[in-house]
């Protein structure tokens, strides 16, 4: 058997086939502290401990200071914080889920505070009804509140994130209920809240939809509790019984008559398979099959259920009770000669170098897996760092001698690792007293986010890193609090405290720093930090707030996004950016200019004209104009096609516009040497559109505009105004050449033969005959009109 130097068995308590541990974890560090004049809410998982004058009670108020405090204190007894409670009459007061404080006013208001006594911003009502009515009883649990008003009405909120107040199905009470219990969302098959009602001799049910009777003749219940796992309901009746049911109350699992004429003060679970009662002087456990121990209470105690035991914190100390692991009984209960104590006892007899190590360690060898993980599993159940070290060296001991793979080598390391973490924690400067099953239960991610809501920064670190969890959060949250903690210190010695810590890690998001940097009025201190920021997409958007202009541009061209760009720029010009320093930013940064006249060009063709002329970039200005014109110009052509019902008139306004815009382009082109091309064929072609017009009244049709010269010539002749056309040419300076070879061409297409002999004829004809004979061959012309050229 198992060592006597090491035995806890003269701590434990036996309560049927089972035994139970009452460990002290803490002697509380706090002092004048009378629990029987305060309201406590102690939080699960170790957490926080609240306090506040009980005003239901007569109590001596000495001192200044008459309004009542609220105290906060760890698990140890060590204090946190102290506020004045300046609002209304408490109804309940508790922890949330996230270990901040809830404090509910009779009035149906909710304030919540964090665990150093700051009020957060998430404060909201339970309601105009809950207000008027008043409040009768309130419940709190992790993720919400239920409260039962005068009316007798029930109203739910079961999420703190958006806070909803929601009126339950009403239970058409005719008297209040004695008690009430919470089934939390998590334990229902409905996935929704549920609340168990205790009337007369029956219990309700309330949720959302319904209210029914869940249970009848189960006797008058004055309290109730539900286990931690929600699988089972305990419930204390008016003539001192203990009742159990499954939590639909279809079966009865036990009754223990406990003779006392008092109503006790607590009822709550140890764990999942006992109940404990509480009076002023008395605790009473309740095992599962009727079986009790009992402990005499020279303290007024408050309990604190948990997953695996129950927490006891009185004004002197801090205990757990709770039931003993099988793999620690099996180790060191008396006589014991399981496979783990004796390969305990191989171990110490392996310490002090005795043969018979051997010999222990032979007699099992066939059940040495078992053995190392009844030592592995007992150690991480165990709170005494002497006998966890002495069990975890006999399960490495008895693995060096395992098969093969019968044994899997990361469950010791994981021990040690949760036994290393549970070991800080339960420090008393720390004040988390966790067990192994809790820290499983809690996960090592929400552990760490709790330390570091407690400040505890350096050992949510090591642990983050030993566990190789991702320390980003824990960094980037110790550098705000360095930040909020150090207002008065120059922005330059606290980049550099800051980054000195820092630079080590890498991915730190030096942006979240940043931003509360600037939260807390230090933009110079953001602006020094964000050059530490190696995401781009973190970085422009904050120096785009902080003000920081051309910075976060040159940073997105530098990144090559786009989108960044864009989102600089328009920052840049949206935000009152001067023009003129805007102007002289983009020309500094050709990409950004570039992509800034791409969107403009797209989307805002006013506002690229305007930047244009702010630039002095007169060719793209008229650009803008000549395409502008030829668009106009275009749909002239097309209401010209179409025969348009809007008139002549109207077509020949338009066609001034588009004049007047080929001229405006025409002198925006002039303005460069290098674009006189561009500034003469726009003038040319504006003057073109002019005689166009022109023409198109004399004619009284619309058949000129959208033709070029040789076009408007061609037009002119089939019309039979050789004076016009002849105009046309002379102001376009057409050659004679060109212009004889247009009438021969057009002759030719309207067939006038005769036109074309004349033509021919003529002494001023510079055109050789083969281009008549070939203009007419090309026209159908008859042999005779052939041979006659």
């Amino acid at each position: 058997m198992a060592g006597a130097n090491l035995s806890p068995v003269g701590e434990w308590d036996a309560c049927g086939n089972r035994f139970y541990s009452k460990a002290e974890l803490y002697q509380m560090a706090w002092s004048d502290v009378n629990l029987d004049n305060l309201r406590v809410a102690c939080a699960r998982y170790g957490g926080p401990i609240a306090t506040i004058r009980d005003d239901r009670k007569m109590v001596l108020v000495s001192g200044g200071i008459t309004q009542p405090l609220v105290k906060i204190y760890t698990s140890a007894g060590v204090q946190q914080a102290v506020f004045i409670w300046d609002k209304g009459s408490i109804e309940a007061m508790g922890w949330t889920s996230e270990e901040d404080l809830m404090i509910v006013e009779q009035t149906g208001e909710v304030h919540l505070y964090n665990m150093f006594g700051t009020q957060l911003p998430r404060h909201f009502s339970m309601g105009s009804e809950v207000q008027r009515e008043g409040i009768l009883d309130c419940q709190l649990f992790g993720d919400g509140l239920v409260v039962l008003t005068k009316g007798l009405q029930l109203w739910a909120v079961s999420g703190l994130a958006e806070p909803r107040p929601q009126k339950l199905a009403s239970p058409a009470l005719k008297e209040a209920p004695s008690c009430m219990a919470i089934f939390q969302p998590r334990h229902t098959l409905s996935g929704c809240l549920e609340v168990l009602l205790a009337v007369g001799n029956s219990v309700m049910t309330v949720d959302v939809d319904s209210a029914e009777q869940t249970a009848a003749g189960v006797g008058n219940i004055q309290k109730l509790s539900i286990a931690p796992n929600g699988q089972f309901v305990a419930a204390y009746t008016a003539d001192g019984r203990l009742k159990v049911w499954v939590a639909d109350f279809t079966k009865a699992l036990s009754e223990f008559a406990t003779q006392s004429d008092k109503l006790p003060e607590q009822l709550d679970w140890c764990g999942t398979d006992s109940v404990v009662m509480c009076w002023q002087d008395i605790l009473l456990m309740v095992g599962p099959y009727g079986d009790w121990i009992k402990h005499n209470l020279e303290f007024k105690t408050v309990l604190v259920s948990e997953c695996d035991g129950i927490r006891l914190v009185s004004a002197e100390q801090h205990e757990l009770l709770s039931r003993v692991p099988d793999s620690l009984t099996d180790i060191f209960k008396l006589g014991s000669t399981a496979p783990g104590a004796l390969l305990l006892d191989a171990r110490q007899l392996f310490e002090r170098q005795n043969a018979r190590a051997d010999n222990a360690l032979r007699s099992i060898v066939g059940q040495l897996p078992e053995a190392v993980t009844s030592c592995v599993d007992a150690a991480g159940a165990e709170l005494d760092p002497v006998r966890q070290a002495a069990l975890m060296k006999a399960g490495c001991y008895g693995r060096a001698f395992c098969p093969v793979g019968s044994y899997p080598r990361k469950r010791i390391l994981q021990v040690c690792q949760s036994l290393r973490v549970l070991n800080a924690l339960r420090g008393s400067h720390v004040g988390i007293p966790l067990t192994l099953a809790q820290l499983e239960a809690l996960t090592p991610a929400v552990l760490v986010s709790r330390l570091i809501n407690a400040r505890h920064h350096l050992l949510a670190l090591r642990i983050a890193e030993m566990l190789n969890m991702d320390t980003d959060k824990v960094l980037v949250h110790w550098a705000c609090q360095k930040i909020s903690a150090s207002l008065q210190q120059p922005d330059d010695q606290l980049k550099d405290t800051l980054t000195s810590k820092l630079q080590k890690y890498r991915g730190i998001r030096y942006s979240l720093i940043a931003g509360h940097a600037e939260s807390v009025g230090r933009k110079g201190l953001a602006t020094l930090l964000l050059e530490y920021e190696t995401c781009a997409a973190d970085q422009v958007p904050l120096l785009l707030s902080l003000g920081e202009m051309e910075g976060a541009l040159t940073k997105a061209i530098d990144s090559g996004d786009t989108d960044l760009v864009y989102l600089a720029i328009f920052r840049m010009y949206r935000k009152g950016m001067p023009l003129k320093d805007f102007l002289e930013t983009m020309s500094s940064n050709p990409l950004a200019k570039r992509l800034f006249i791409s969107y403009c060009h797209r989307r805002e063709p006013e506002l690229l004209e305007q930047i244009y002329l702010g630039m002095g970039t007169y060719d793209g200005v008229g650009h803008m104009r000549l395409c502008s014109a030829l668009r106009k110009a275009n749909k002239i052509s097309k209401a010209n096609q179409a025969g348009s019902s809007s008139g002549h008139a109207a077509l020949i306004s338009d066609n001034s516009e588009v004049v007047q815009l080929l001229v405006r382009a025409s002198e925006q082109y002039a303005q460069t040497k290098e674009h006189a091309f561009q500034s003469k064929a726009s003038a040319e072609y504006a003057k073109l559109r002019t005689v166009q017009a022109e023409l198109e009244q004399e004619a009284g049709q619309a058949c000129f505009l959208g033709c070029s010269v040789t076009q408007t010539v061609q037009q002119c002749l089939r019309l039979g105004n050789a004076r016009a056309a002849e105009r046309v040419r002379q102001i376009f300076k057409l050659p004679d050449k060109r212009f004889g070879w247009i009438k021969v061409q057009t002759l030719a297409t309207l067939k006038d033969w005769e036109g074309l002999e004349a033509l021919a004829k003529e002494k001023k004809n510079v055109l050789p005959i083969p281009v008549y004979i070939a203009a007419c061959k090309s026209n159908g012309a008859p042999t005779q009109a052939t041979a006659r050229r």
